[in-house]
């Protein structure tokens, strides 16, 4: 692989999949539309082709001689308020894929991976004692989520393509943590209000974690040795949200919640933190589609990727350490009692 060319470069995964890139010595153009933040890719050396995942000459542009297309981008918002939120994360998780995966298959690619995200596969059958894996796949009147059902079009679009000869491979990602979480996201957001004292109880519910740089090598792995139309469960270890919480405490020194919350007491709070949206226009606090989402632990099996892939999986503690440092390097969060030691890379 010589020539790469990424989308969603401003995004956590997506800026760790132009870094993992970099560091195998590949050329990287990355997607970025005018006026977008760009604090991921500042001091990276990427060439920076303007637009947005419908500019069909932009695309087109990034991809001139590019061997492999990494579609990273889109909308990952959980709480959408109103009918234009609702479709622009459709135009962007299901068409916008669309076009960018068509588009890097016309330019000639000839390794294409599709992120997609674990909330497209399903659960297994009732009866059957085993976490999900990439034979489950979510049913779109299954998911009352926009966000969710949108990753499950996006990915089904991907599929159709690689049906019809399309190098494209699909990756599904669980819950990364660690360095370069600008904006955070949402698993970026337990380590981060942890360290700020914000979690004074937890939710009986689960994660698969895995590092964030794992999972970008996961990314290139799939372009190497991925099968087309095959999908990979890119995660590493599934957690209790406590054990989490554990986890953390041992590594900062700061206290782990006690207190176990409610589901009833969860949703709750999630209706009036949408109430309250409502009345000042900011968003949610306690998403009520998130609570929702949270309601089961969301744990998976990664033994494809490990076995066909060779999918790195560092330790947990050590993933959590590099992300509450970077939190206090880039001055998120003050440092907690413990030493935490720099963040690697």
């Amino acid at each position: 692989m010589k020539t790469a060319f990424v989308t969603g470069a401003s995004g956590f995964i997506g800026s760790a999949v132009v870094r993992e890139l970099l560091r195998d010595g590949v050329r990287v153009r990355v997607l970025m539309r005018r006026g977008s933040d760009r604090r991921t890719i500042d001091a990276l050396d990427v060439e920076v082709i303007e637009g947005d995942l419908h500019d069909i000459t932009a695309l087109s542009k990034g991809l001139v001689a590019a061997d492999a297309c990494f579609h990273v981008a889109g909308m990952n918002n959980i709480s959408l308020r109103g009918r234009d939120e609702i479709k622009a994360i459709y135009e962007a998780n299901d068409r916008g894929a669309g076009i960018v995966l068509r588009t890097a298959a016309e330019a000639g690619c000839t390794a294409i991976v599709h992120c997609s995200s674990v909330v497209a596969v399903g659960r297994p059958p009732k009866g059957e004692d085993r976490h999900a894996n990439e034979t489950d796949l979510a049913h779109e009147h299954e998911l009352s989520v926009h966000y969710a059902r949108s990753k499950l079009m996006g990915e089904l679009r991907a599929k159709k393509l690689a049906d019809e000869g399309a190098p494209v491979v699909i990756v599904n990602p669980s819950a990364p943590m660690g360095p370069w979480d600008v904006k955070p996201t949402s698993t970026g957001r337990v380590v981060l209000d942890f360290m700020r004292g914000k979690m004074p109880g937890y939710m009986e519910t689960g994660l698969n974690v895995i590092d964030v740089d794992d999972c970008a090598r996961g990314h290139i792995l799939a372009a190497q040795k991925g099968r087309p139309g095959e999908r990979y469960i890119l995660g590493h270890e599934n957690l209790p949200i406590l054990k989490i919480f554990q986890l953390l405490a041992d590594i900062t020194g700061l206290p782990a919640p006690g207190f176990k919350v409610p589901k009833a007491v969860a949703l709750a709070t999630g209706f009036f933190s949408e109430l309250k949206s409502k009345v000042t226009g900011k968003p949610p606090v306690v998403p009520l589609a998130g609570v929702r989402m949270a309601l089961q632990p969301m744990w998976y099996d990664n033994a494809k990727a490990i076995e066909q892939l060779g999918l790195p999986t560092r330790p947990i503690e050590e993933t959590l350490r590099r992300a509450a440092a970077w939190f206090v390097e880039h001055g998120y969060v003050d440092a907690p009692p413990k030493e935490l030691g720099a963040q690697a890379n």
